[in-house]
C-alpha cells in the first residue's frame, strides 16, 4: 500500500513541477543570485528523494530511473524552449542532474534507515 501512495505522490509531483515549469514566471529578476538554479537543484533533489521511495531495492540499482529522471530535466527545459515566457538553459538542467546525483551521493543511507 505505501508503495501505491509514494508512486502516486511521485506522479503528482512530477506533473506539478512540470506545470511550474512551463507557467509563465513573473519576469522580476531575483533578488538573489541564482535563486532559480537553486530551486532547480532542490527540486530535482526531492523527486529524487521521493521516486528512491517508489522501489524496493536502493535507487541506485534502477540505472534507468535515474536516466529517465535526468530527461526529465531535458524535457523540461524543451519545453521551456517553445514557450513564449520561459526559455530553455543548460545550466538549469545542469542543476536538475546535479540534485539527482547529489542525492544518490549522499542520501541512500539515510532513506535506506527510512523505508524500513
Amino acid at each position: 500500500m505505501q508503495l501505491v501512495f509514494y508512486r502516486s505522490f511521485f506522479i503528482f509531483m512530477v506533473a506539478f513541477v512540470y506545470l511550474l515549469a512551463i507557467t509563465p514566471s513573473s519576469g522580476n529578476p531575483s533578488p538573489i543570485p541564482y535563486l532559480d538554479k537553486i530551486l532547480h537543484f532542490l527540486i530535482f533533489l526531492l523527486l529524487t528523494f521521493i521516486l528512491d521511495f517508489c522501489t524496493r531495492r536502493p535507487l541506485k540499482e534502477h540505472y534507468y530511473l535515474i536516466f529517465l529522471l535526468i530527461g526529465y530535466g531535458v524535457f523540461i527545459e524543451v519545453s521551456q524552449y517553445f514557450t513564449a515566457t520561459r526559455s530553455a538553459e543548460f545550466l538549469d538542467w545542469l542543476a536538475d542532474s546535479l540534485g539527482v546525483l547529489v542525492y544518490l551521493l549522499f542520501a541512500p543511507n539515510i532513506s535506506i534507515g527510512l523505508k524500513k
